[in-house]
């Protein structure tokens, strides 16, 4: 449906480069990346508002790659969502079709489907100003949909929403979309967010896709120590492959050995990168039957800290490497951990994920 291949595009002294990916007809890709990755450079590069320097991208049986953004057929919510303030909800919402010239009677049939479907039936005769951000954002859409985008673009849509909502509005959104029988590509900072709405997730930094793939290949495995990091992965340990067998691999990170499930990519001498999340650190309590996946990697430490978030707690562990675990708030009560408590963790080795070590990284040092 979206086809980008070995696309580039200048802003100012930034650049995306080489970026290929493809999106079915009624598909849901989420981006996320830090500030300054190429995300809103990315959605503007499709929509037309910026000039691809280099490569193609075809919507449908079309090449839009030099097509003004009026000729392409791909709506763009912007992240502050443009309302005209001068003309009530009605009146922002017909705008489009209207100045395309579409018969009054169809613009309003339109219209009348969008806001049943937006449940915005009521903000129709209101001003832009009295809207709060939900109503904004959908009159916005309502907007961007009315005139039957082939593909929508969503830059950062519930930055504008009270957190108390959000969670909410992305599955509503998501499901209205749906119906509607849009192509979206959606952009924002949000992880949970991304991994609510999206079929599929790409991770784009410096701009350059370092990861594209579902909800589970990408927040589950990342596949680089950059995606991981993004992520807030700080278990990451680089070090040599010392041992293979029995479908397993040893990897000794400095004074810390871990062993994983054997990739067939790797090889005994080879320098590597070893991750792991902090949600595939378990407690290890006494006298409890030990699950077999836990049994090859166990470490003895000591709690340096604690911080609370919500449900969740992150703690650290300080043994010969440090451990970040993250587990909910009730678990910490249960094993009555406090700092300075000894305790056993044991890392889930069916979680373990092993990257490639760059040639500058190498060197068995851990890091975190």
């Amino acid at each position: 449906m979206l086809e980008v291949r070995n696309l580039y595009c200048r802003a100012g002294e930034f650049s995306l480069r080489d970026l290929n990916l493809d999106l079915g007809a009624r598909e849901y890709l989420v981006l996320v990346g830090p500030t300054g990755s190429g995300k809103t450079t990315f959605i503007k590069c499709i929509a037309g508002l910026l000039r691809a320097s280099g490569g193609t991208i075809r919507l449908g049986s079309r090449e839009i790659t030099h097509l003004d953004p009026s000729q392409r057929n791909i709506a763009l919510l912007p992240q502050d969502y443009s309302l005209f303030p001068h003309l009530d909800v009605r009146g922002n919402i017909l705008f489009g079709p209207l100045a395309r010239r579409t018969p009054r009677e169809e613009a309003e049939g339109r219209l009348r489907r969008l806001a049943e479907v937006l449940g915005i039936r009521d903000l129709l005769g209101r001003g832009t100003a009295t809207l709060s951000g939900g109503e904004a954002q959908r009159v916005a859409l309502a907007r961007a949909l009315i005139v039957h985008p082939e593909a929508i673009l969503l830059d950062e849509p519930f930055s504008a929403v009270d957190p108390g909502m959000r969670m909410r509005l992305w599955f509503e959104i998501k499901e209205i979309l749906r119906l509607l029988n849009v192509t979206v590509v959606h952009v924002t900072h949000n992880l949970d967010e991304a991994s609510a709405v999206g079929d599929r997730i790409g991770v784009l930094i410096d701009g350059g896709l370092e990861q594209l793939g579902t909800r589970e290949e990408v927040m589950l495995r990342p596949s680089t120590e950059r995606a991981a990091r993004y992520q807030g992965i700080r278990n990451i340990y680089r070090g040599e492959v010392v041992r293979i067998e029995r479908g397993k691999v040893t990897v000794r990170c400095g004074p810390l050995s871990i062993v994983a499930l054997q990739e067939s990519r790797y090889r005994v001498g080879q320098h590597a990168t070893v991750c792991v999340r902090p949600q595939d650190i378990k407690i290890i309590k006494e006298g409890q039957p030990l699950r077999e996946e836990l049994r090859d990697n166990q470490c003895e430490g000591e709690i340096v800290s604690s911080y609370f978030c919500n449900d969740f707690c992150s703690m650290t562990v300080r043994s010969c490497v440090d451990f970040e675990l993250r587990f909910p708030s009730y678990i910490y009560r249960r094993h009555n951990l406090c700092t300075g408590k000894k305790i056993t963790v044991g890392i889930r080795q069916s979680a373990i994920v092993i990257f490639p070590a760059l040639p500058d990284r190498a060197g068995g040092q851990p890091i975190n």
